[in-house]
């Protein structure tokens, strides 16, 4: 039992049998006496948004700054093992605040191990002894199976650690049950006495729309709405229940993705003494606390932030709260390994009454400062996940004479052409696969990617080599090509209304719900209201940004329009089906709270199997385009596509008499457009006019 309060070195023995820990930690409560309240230490070690970051980066040296080495889980490992060695205080508690893993490159690492074996980013986890894991969005990336395997390698039922979130409303037949808990207690020894520290977690409410938790639901909402009542609520009781059974510390792992939720959060609860934030990346810090040499890297005064919750308002000191008034704190890091919080404080009487310096603060994770890679950290994590990537390296999958960029700012505000070539292959992709699930490729028209699923900012310069760890690299989740059937107009402008919601300014301040498309040009004005829709998905305000739809199957600017407000808005029947939508699963199942594809029955929506998103490109580019992107390859797919009204672009042409499929009425033309829909016979047309083009360019 002693063993429990040593360091790291003393419970290295253990580590080989984590079940046997946990329960040893467990069976404590039983066996040791409570110890009354009385002056108490903590040591919080903190860090989470680790997204596997595995691999430790090199920043080139500057005229200031010599080349050095930072991130990455073998020197992490290091820094906490400082930190729990350099602590004088009574109770070293470790935990991450989610966001454990990140589809990518070094995460495929993972995918691909045999069943039974750890993940390699759970495997770091383990060796860094943490205490408690909290619960993230990108943890459901892959749907809850995965998540489930993450905790639990060896599908005995008993995670590797305990891992909290409180308002996660998971059924009894998800993997999940019993693998995630809404709190838990930690127990140590402290002189020889029982010490337990109580851990909450708890969840962003937008799990949903930003993730895929497939039927695992979540409690509350944005600190904006009235369902944030139920998100306290939730916290809340769960705090209660701990302090009912006599625990006087509560730390609250919270990844809201933003700090001002948590800041919000701070204000609203009683009993919580610290808040770990996350997911918003927000790097805390006094300016006596050394930062990463690192181009951008700057800090958010001050670390710890404190709160009175009775007035919500933030002091600066804890000398500043009134008599009486227990503080809450706020800590935050940036993720991807780069930094670890460390919060020591000492309690009296279960208060926070002082923050020792100078040991409070963010540590930053760099050779530097000394730190030398752990090599049980470079070896079973760091060795074999590099192995994987340089083959990744090695494999060309082309090269392209256009430039392209997956820089977020940009596929998440307006068109580009990383984002068309990249709707575009979708499209395609789905129309080779369309006959597997026994749909025509002919009716598979327009083709559609959130910006949120193309990642990594990356810069593609002509001349430049892809090679599969790029296409990896851009698009890293577990997205499968999908086809939504039977889309009519008037459920393409809702769609088309979210994608433009968090427009800020003409190209400017989309989310990830922004839309890259193939098959269609669309025009918007960001000054007229946008489609609000609530977490629950529900949409309370239908948004007037759409301005026109061009129906476009080539790309060309010679399609037909479908809505255009000067024409009196719809030009066809917006009840009416008009053609199939390629795009991926997670949007297709209503991801980015795109309610409108949410609440589309399940009959209409065919996966291919066994074809991702990252596969779909892949083969775009290797076998379509025989290995060379060419401007002609991606027509109007630099800010036409869609675009802000002010954009200063000619007017699309259109012409072509349309009908629906399956329609023999004879369609009436009008003066500048025609009404319908395509015939499948054009989207046929379309694709063997493509294989034309092809054919002609690389003979």
């Amino acid at each position: 039992m002693p063993m429990l309060s040593q360091k790291l070195s003393g419970i290295k023995p253990l580590l080989r049998f984590p079940h046997l820990l946990l329960a040893s930690s467990l069976t404590l409560a039983g066996v040791l006496v409570p110890n009354p309240a009385k002056a108490f230490t903590l040591n919080l070690i903190h860090f989470s948004d680790g997204e596997s970051s595995l691999l430790t980066r090199t920043a080139p040296a500057t005229p200031t700054t010599p080349a050095f080495q930072y991130s990455g889980v073998g020197l992490f490992a290091d820094l906490i093992d400082r930190q729990r060695n350099a602590s004088n205080t009574d109770f070293d508690l470790l935990v991450t605040a989610g966001d454990n893993f990140l589809a990518g490159p070094q995460f495929e690492a993972s995918l691909q191990l045999p069943v039974g074996q750890p993940f390699y980013d759970a495997r770091a986890l383990e060796l860094f002894n943490i205490d408690v894991g909290g619960i993230g969005n990108h943890e459901f990336d892959f749907g809850p199976d995965v998540l489930a395997r993450f905790i639990d390698p060896d599908g005995n039922g008993v995670g590797f650690r305990p891992f909290v979130s409180s308002n996660l409303v998971i059924p009894d037949s998800s993997p999940l049950r019993g693998l995630i808990q809404p709190s838990t207690v930690i127990t140590k020894t402290v002189n020889g006495v029982e010490e337990r520290v109580g851990v909450v977690g708890v969840t962003t409410p937008l799990l949903r729309s930003i993730s895929s938790p497939g039927n695992i639901g979540t409690i509350g909402d944005a600190s904006n709405t009235p369902g944030f009542n139920d998100l306290v609520n939730v916290v809340q009781t769960e705090v209660n229940k701990l302090t009912s059974q006599g625990v006087d510390k509560v730390v609250l792992v919270s990844h809201l993705q933003s700090i001002s939720e948590e800041q919000v959060l701070a204000g609203r609860l009683h009993g919580v003494d610290i808040i770990v934030a996350a997911g918003s990346d927000t790097r805390l810090a006094n300016p006596e606390d050394p930062l990463l040499p690192l181009t951008g890297e700057t800090a958010v005064p001050t670390y710890p932030q404190i709160y009175n919750p009775q007035t919500g308002q933030r002091v600066n000191s804890l000398a500043d709260l009134p008599a009486g008034v227990d503080p809450v704190l706020i800590v935050s890091t940036d993720g991807e390994y780069k930094y670890l919080g460390n919060l020591q404080v000492e309690f009296d009487n279960g208060r926070v009454v002082s923050i020792l310096e100078p040991g409070s603060g963010p540590k930053r994770n760099t050779d530097l400062d000394g730190l030398v890679p752990r090599s049980d950290l470079v070896s079973e994590v760091q060795n074999p996940v590099s192995a994987f990537v340089d083959n990744l390296r090695q494999t060309v999958v082309g090269v392209t004479n256009v430039p392209l960029d997956s820089v977020r700012t940009n596929v998440r505000s307006r068109s580009t052409l990383a984002g068309s070539l990249i709707a575009d292959a979708i499209r395609n992709a789905a129309q080779d696969g369309a006959p597997s699930v026994g749909l025509d490729p002919a009716n598979i028209l327009v083709g559609i990617q959130n910006g949120g699923g193309i990642r990594n900012d990356r810069r593609f310069n002509p001349g430049d080599t892809i090679n599969e760890f790029d296409t990896f690299d851009v698009l890293p989740f577990s997205n499968f090509v999908s086809v939504v059937t039977d889309i009519t107009a008037g459920e393409l402008l809702e769609i088309l209304e979210r994608s433009v919601a968090s427009q800020t300014a003409p190209d400017r301040g989309g989310g990830g719900q922004f839309l890259q498309l193939s098959g269609l040009e669309v025009v918007y004005d960001v000054t007229q209201p946008a489609q609000f829709v609530t977490a629950a998905g529900e949409i309370t305000a239908a948004g007037s940004r759409i301005l026109s739809i061009l129906l476009d199957p080539d790309n060309d600017r010679t399609g037909q329009f479908l809505f255009d407000v000067a024409q009196g808005g719809f030009l066809v029947d917006p009840t009416q089906p008009l053609f199939d939508l390629a795009t991926i699963d997670f949007t297709a199942r209503g991801g980015d709270n795109f309610a409108t594809l949410a609440n589309i029955p399940e009959t209409r929506k065919f996966t291919i199997a066994g074809l991702t998103y990252q596969a779909a490109l892949e083969q775009y580019i290797r076998q379509d385009l025989q290995g060379t992107i060419d401007a002609a390859d991606i027509p109007n797919g630099e800010g036409i596509r869609v675009r802000d009204v002010t954009s200063l672009v000619g007017p699309a042409t259109g012409g072509q008499v349309i009908v629906a499929p399956g329609d023999n009425t004879e369609a009436i033309p009008e003066p500048t457009t025609m009404l319908g829909v395509l015939t499948a016979g054009l989207g046929l047309g379309y694709m063997k006019r493509r294989q034309a083009k092809r054919k002609e360019r690389r003979s």
